[in-house]
């Protein structure tokens, strides 16, 4: 398969290992009934095998679940699925933003809008969805996803949220240009929230 995208280049692994949300620490699947944000956020959307597992476990049921059938734990974490109306299957290899994960996690925000409960499985690695979800998804939404040996952090979307992930998204290596990808970066999503 033809890879189009972005790649995280070495000298910003570090930067994105960092929590860009608050960081709630702590282990195991009530960790997720503290995160106060969750009580009025618009979509909930959970990156990671463990942290949509845990979540769908303590009642709470993401909007989005993105997941990729592994964590570092274990090699597979098992949970309830069929609380989820849709499942849309993607292609992310690790340490890239295919355009194919940019296009599927757009359909599934697109229907969790509609009031749809997704499921995104990546064939591949799952951590850096949170980059397109966070311009991706509408502002006061949320994304939940695990700090490893730390906890969860709980991102809040909002507009200087996505302009941070804007300027992230822009320093890292193109691989091959595309709709999608023009489409994340073309700073439209923002700048029509900032009246630009």
């Amino acid at each position: 398969m033809r890879l189009r995208g972005l790649r995280l280049p070495e000298n910003m692994r570090e930067e994105f290992a960092k929590p860009h949300g608050k960081l709630y620490r702590g282990s195991g699947e009530r960790l997720i009934l503290e995160v106060e944000e969750i009580g009025d956020c618009r979509l909930l959307c959970c990156v990671g095998d463990l942290v949509s597992a845990s979540a769908v476990k303590v009642g709470v049921i993401p909007d989005i679940a993105v997941i990729d059938g592994k964590t570092l734990r274990e090699d597979s974490v098992e949970f309830e699925t069929e609380v989820f109306d849709e499942r849309i299957e993607t292609w992310n290899p690790a340490g890239y933003v295919s355009c194919r994960l940019i296009s599927d996690l757009k359909k599934a925000v697109e229907l969790a809008d509609d009031g749809k409960k997704v499921m995104v499985f990546v064939d591949g690695e799952e951590d850096l969805a949170v980059v397109p979800l966070g311009i991706l998804l509408p502002e006061n939404s949320l994304i939940i996803y695990g700090q490893p040996r730390e906890g969860v952090v709980a991102l809040k979307v909002d507009v200087d949220k996505k302009i941070l992930i804007l300027n992230l998204l822009r320093r890292m290596e193109v691989v091959e240009d595309c709709e999608e990808l023009r489409y994340l970066t073309g700073g439209d999503l923002i700048g029509g929230l900032r009246g630009e």
